[in-house]
């Protein structure tokens, strides 16, 4: 599954992004403004036009997990996961009783409003390993079983001490404890920047999410503005 990353808070971005040849989206809350409305407003768009839509959320919190779920979103992907107590959240705010949580039934987006059928299968959950706590802590938060498992790059390698560098050997050595214990289909990794150098690293994980809708705009930006004469 190859992803687009959304910052900008746009349901026009989301329309921008479902253009080319990538399964989906995922709408980055942790670091943009998105309010409710807005984030509704591109979940419909992204799953309009039958793409896959992601939610990256910064806490496990019940309410915007509904929302997020409840407006279409096939997915969410939950950051800095760390503990047993976040592991346990996340299944019960996620997952219908049927399936072992204690998410609400209501008539919402999701299942066209009651004219689908009302339980729907559970969403794709990822945790991201992004923090040298998480690392710390794998063992018991891969025993939850999520659909995926993301590495973080930039925050895992600025928890451990080197920010951005990817050729450390404690940054490659956290990498390594992860893919050797997670199967390569359940492995998903972001890649903001670099990434024609960087995706070959990673070209056999289930999910890889590239580049950000910030980025290409300040790179389409910084070129354009190269044949100005000031």
């Amino acid at each position: 599954m190859k992803l687009a990353w959304q910052q900008i808070p746009s349901p026009v971005v989301s329309d921008l992004l479902c253009l080319g040849p990538l399964d989906g989206v995922v709408i980055d809350t942790e670091h943009a403004a998105y309010n409710n409305e807005t984030l509704y407003s591109c979940i419909q768009v992204i799953t309009a036009q039958n793409k896959t839509c992601f939610v990256r959320l910064t806490e496990v919190n019940k309410t915007m997990i509904r929302m997020c779920l409840d407006a279409g979103a096939n997915g969410i992907i939950f950051s800095t996961v760390e503990t047993t107590e976040e592991c346990e959240l996340i299944q019960k705010y996620c997952k219908f009783p049927l399936y072992g949580g204690k998410r609400g039934l209501g008539l919402v987006r999701e299942n066209k409003w009651g004219y689908n059928e009302l339980i729907t299968q559970p969403p794709i959950i990822i945790a991201q390993i992004e923090t040298a706590a998480g690392i710390a802590n794998l063992e018991n938060i891969l025993s939850y079983n999520f659909n995926f498992y993301m590495i973080g790059p930039y925050d895992l390698s600025a928890s451990l001490g080197f920010p951005a560098d990817f050729e450390n050997s404690a940054y490659l050595e956290a990498i390594e404890k992860v893919s050797s214990q997670v199967p390569p289909h359940k492995m998903a990794v972001h890649i903001p920047t670099d990434v024609k150098n960087q995706i070959k690293k990673y070209k056999n994980y289930g999910m890889i999410a590239i580049g950000m809708d910030t980025t290409g705009l300040l790179e389409f930006y910084k070129e354009t503005t190269q044949y100005v004469k000031f």
